[in-house]
C-alpha cells in the first residue's frame, strides 16, 4: 500500500510523540475538584426528608467478572509460562468462558509490538496465540506492526482490543488516517490479518468477530459500555485525514450497521492552545462516565473528564462532561480504575510520581499510604471478602485501614515494577486463583500458598 507520508507528517509530530517513561514516587494527599453543588434550598421551619436516591442505572466499573479465588493468608507469585509470542509486557487480562486472555506490548505508544494470547489450563497446550499484530515481513519505516493491546474488555459475550497505535497511522481501509478495534465472536476467537499485506480483518458481524475501523484515530486505549451504548477512547484527527489543526481527545462509537466504521460521539480540546489530547482509560462510577485524561504537552492540568448525561438520555454532549484534578499538580497518567463496594479508586503516575487515591463520591479523592517499601501499585481486585492491591513489590489485602502483605513479588526487579505511562502488572481472578501478568518477558503468574 502507498503510504501518505507526506500527509501524515505533521500528524505523527502533533500526536505520536510519546511521553517520558515516568519513575514511580509517592505524590502527596490531593482533592479532586468538586462538581458544582447544588443551590442551598430557603430555610423552613420543618426539616425536609431527603428522597432516597434513584436506583442506579448501570452497575459501576467497565464489565470486570467477579470469580472467587484462592487468597492464602501467606503465598507466593507461581510462574505458570507463556506463550512464544507474548512480548514483554502484560497490560490487562480478559476471561471469555474457560480461557484466559492477555494483552501484550514491548513499549506501548513507543515500539512495535501487539499481541493477544490465550491461556487454557485445560487443553492439551495451555497457551496459544489469540491475534498477532506485529505483521511480520512489512516494513518497519513508519511503524510495521502496531504498538500495543493495552485493554482487553469482555462486553456481552465479545472481547474488544482497541490498537494502542496503528501502523503507519493506520492503512487506509476507511481514511487516510485511522485506528482499529479488534473484536471477537462469541466464541473469543479472532480472526487473523488478511494477507496479503496483514491488513486488518473485515468489519465484524453479529455472527463474527473482525476490525472496526476508528476514523482519524491516532491511537485507541479501551472501550466500554454506558447508557447501552459502546464506546472507544482515542486521540483523533479530526477531520480524519490530517489536515485538522489539533487533535482532541474523540470518544467513537459503532453506527447502526456493524460493517461502517465508528463515528465520533464526542470530544474533549483540552486547554487553550492544546495541539494534542488523549483520552484514555475508562469507568463507569454513579452512572457518570470516567474518562482518563494523558498528558502530552502539559497544557491541561485535568486528570480525567467526567461525562455525566441526564439519566433520560443515553447519548454524551459537551455540556454533559467536566474535566477533574485528581492529584495534586493534574497532568497525571491513569493506569487504573477500579470500583468496589461503592468507591471508586485511582492508581496514576505523573510528576510527582506514583498515587492511589479512593473516593466515595467521585468528587473528592483521598490518598492511600501505599505499603512500606511499595513505589508504586498496579492493579485492585476484588476476591470475595478480600479487596487485593498489587505494588510493585508484591501483592496485599486491605484489611481494616492497612495493607497486609499476602506475597511478595518473583524474584526479578522489573517483574511488577512502573515504568511506563500506559501499562502496569494486571491482577486477575480465574479458575480459582489469582494471576498477576509480569513487565519484563510477559509471563503468567499464579498465586499459592506457602
Amino acid at each position: 500500500m502507498t503510504l501518505r507520508r507526506s500527509a501524515l507528517l505533521g500528524c505523527l509530530a502533533v500526536a505520536c510523540a510519546h511521553p517520558e517513561r515516568l519513575p514511580p514516587q509517592r505524590e502527596p494527599l490531593h482533592a479532586a475538584r468538586p462538581f458544582s453543588p447544588p443551590a442551598s434550598p430557603p430555610p423552613s421551619a420543618t426539616p425536609a426528608v431527603p428522597a432516597p436516591p434513584p436506583p442506579q442505572l448501570e452497575e459501576d466499573g467497565n464489565d470486570e467478572s467477579a470469580v472467587e479465588a484462592l487468597v492464602p493468608e501467606r503465598g507466593h507469585f507461581e510462574k505458570v509460562g507463556r506463550h512464544w509470542a507474548a512480548l514483554s509486557r502484560v497490560c490487562d487480562f480478559a476471561v471469555h468462558g474457560s480461557a484466559l486472555y492477555l494483552a501484550h506490548a514491548t513499549r506501548p505508544l513507543g515500539l512495535g509490538g501487539a499481541s493477544i494470547t490465550r491461556y487454557d489450563p485445560e487443553a492439551k497446550t495451555p497457551f496459544s496465540l489469540a491475534f498477532d499484530w506485529n505483521r511480520p515481513g512489512e516494513p518497519e519505516k513508519g511503524g510495521g506492526s502496531g504498538q500495543g493491546f493495552l485493554r482487553l474488555r469482555n462486553i456481552g459475550g465479545r472481547i474488544y482490543a482497541p490498537d494502542a497505535d496503528p501502523p503507519y497511522l493506520g492503512l487506509g481501509q476507511a481514511a487516510p488516517i485511522e485506528g482499529y478495534v479488534f473484536v471477537s465472536d462469541a466464541r473469543g476467537a479472532f480472526p487473523a490479518a488478511r494477507l496479503p499485506g496483514h491488513l486488518p480483518p473485515r468489519a465484524p458481524t453479529v455472527e463474527r468477530g473482525g476490525a472496526s475501523a476508528l476514523p482519524g484515530a491516532v491511537h485507541g486505549f479501551d472501550v466500554i459500555r454506558f447508557r447501552g451504548n459502546i464506546y472507544g477512547s482515542t486521540s483523533a484527527m479530526i477531520p480524519p485525514n490530517g489536515s485538522a489543526p489539533a487533535s482532541p481527545g474523540a470518544l467513537l462509537t459503532p453506527q447502526e450497521d456493524p460493517s461502517r466504521p465508528w463515528r465520533v460521539a464526542f470530544t474533549y480540546a483540552g486547554a487553550s492552545g492544546e495541539a494534542s489530547v488523549r483520552l484514555g482509560y475508562m469507568t463507569r462510577f454513579r452512572d457518570r462516565l470516567y474518562v482518563a485524561i494523558s498528558p502530552l504537552y502539559g497544557l491541561d492540568d485535568h486528570d480525567a473528564v467526567v461525562i455525566a448525561p441526564p439519566r433520560d438520555r443515553a447519548t454524551l454532549e459537551a455540556a454533559d462532561a467536566m474535566p477533574i484534578r485528581l492529584s495534586e499538580r493534574g497532568r497525571s497518567h491513569t493506569l487504573r480504575w477500579y470500583t468496589d463496594g461503592g468507591k471508586l479508586y485511582w492508581i496514576g503516575v505523573g510528576p510527582s510520581g506514583a498515587a492511589l487515591r479512593v473516593s466515595e463520591d467521585g468528587q473528592q479523592f483521598q490518598s492511600l499510604l501505599l505499603p512500606e517499601g511499595a513505589l508504586a501499585a498496579t492493579d485492585l481486585l476484588r476476591v470475595g471478602e478480600h479487596l487485593l492491591l498489587l505494588t510493585d513489590v508484591g501483592l496485599y489485602e486491605l484489611v481494616q485501614g492497612s495493607f497486609v502483605l499476602r506475597a511478595p513479588a518473583p524474584p526479578g526487579a522489573a517483574r511488577f515494577r512502573v515504568d511506563d505511562a500506559y501499562c502496569a502488572a494486571p491482577l486477575v481472578a480465574f479458575g480459582g486463583a489469582v494471576y498477576a501478568g509480569d513487565q519484563e518477558r510477559g509471563n503468567l503468574w499464579r498465586l499459592v500458598a506457602d
